[in-house]
């Protein structure tokens, strides 16, 4: 049995792997014994010597190979492909990887003549808030549009979060009747956090000092972590520089959306704040943002400190 199982939703890519092992017939406790992974560098031998070992008390043996098939040059894709026909038919071979194999790739290519069953996992792009639905539906719940939407602007493509999340709202509301937005706002503090993570971001591009620190010590007297919140501004300056460049580069609002994958709420935001900030003033405000990581990971600041620090640097670009 010959799987390949790609694409950049680690999700769903990853439950129809853990659905390929349940479905071998390994029993559990045999598992340990029975399933062999193998990472990118693998070499042919390596493979070739995991797929042919013969099960131990099971009537099924499992070999994963991680990353292998995006990473291999041209002459081990010929090895593999040659290969696959040596396969004992005891061995689930299972290529994961993390990326999206073109159609043109000579595994992807020769798969349904290899009797390689395939299984792409695409990102939901601009249909996340359905993805949330229908994962939602799955649990048994009912999600209302304009709650998914929330999520989905504001956690965006982080799937195992969202799903998270998902759960956590199906236990608050028992499942009884639809998740509204009141209930994601009550149930997900980064709804929340992201909205004053754009609150303070803004109060930076006005170079509103006293403002910038109202909005960072919310944050932290409602609990948020200080690397956390550290995590957020640095993803939020990233979207700025990327969305700057591209605005520079005179891309329409639209194609910036779709170019960076961002949810259209947090593209109009993120395009709005852009125009507060130089592309200089973009670079100093990076090269701060590496200064004061490296500062909390070398234990020079306290980590609420170092970000006093930052926003204050920030508004005095």
């Amino acid at each position: 049995m010959l799987y390949l199982l790609h694409g950049e939703n680690r999700l769903q890519r990853q439950e129809a792997l853990t659905s390929v092992i349940e479905k071998s017939g390994l029993m559990p406790d045999l598992r340990e014994m029975n399933v062999e992974v193998l990472e990118s560098a693998a070499s042919f031998s390596e493979l070739k010597q995991a797929y042919s070992v013969l099960p131990f008390l099971s009537e099924a043996r499992i070999v994963i190979a991680r990353d292998l098939l995006s990473k291999a040059p041209r002459g081990l894709l010929q090895d593999i492909l040659n290969a696959l026909a040596d396969v004992p038919s005891t061995t689930h071979l299972i290529f994961d990887e993390n990326k999206t194999l073109g159609a043109k790739h000579p595994i992807v290519a020769r798969a349904k003549e290899m009797h390689i069953q395939v299984r792409h996992f695409a990102l939901p792009g601009r249909d996340l808030p359905r993805w949330i639905r229908q994962r939602t539906k799955r649990y048994g719940g009912q999600m209302a549009p304009r709650a998914a939407a929330l999520l989905a602007q504001n956690i965006g493509e982080q799937l195992e979060l969202l799903d998270q999340e998902i759960r956590k709202l199906l236990l608050y509301t028992g499942a009884r009747r639809s998740i509204e937005v009141d209930d994601v706002q009550v149930m997900v503090p980064y709804v929340q956090s992201a909205d004053v993570i754009f609150q303070m971001v803004d109060a930076v591009g006005q170079r509103n000092a006293r403002r910038a620190a109202t909005y960072l010590h919310r944050l932290l007297d409602v609990g948020e972590h200080p690397l956390g919140i550290f995590e957020m501004i640095v993803r939020q300056f990233r979207m700025l520089i990327q969305v700057r460049w591209l605005i520079d580069q005179h891309h329409p609002q639209s194609q910036i959306t779709t170019r960076l994958k961002l949810h259209p709420y947090v593209a109009r935001k993120v395009h709005a704040q852009a125009d507060k900030f130089t592309p200089t003033q973009l670079r100093q405000a990076y090269h701060l943002l590496l200064d004061v990581d490296l500062a909390i990971k070398r234990g020079k600041l306290p980590p609420e400190t170092a970000l006093d620090l930052l926003v204050a640097q920030l508004t005095h670009l």
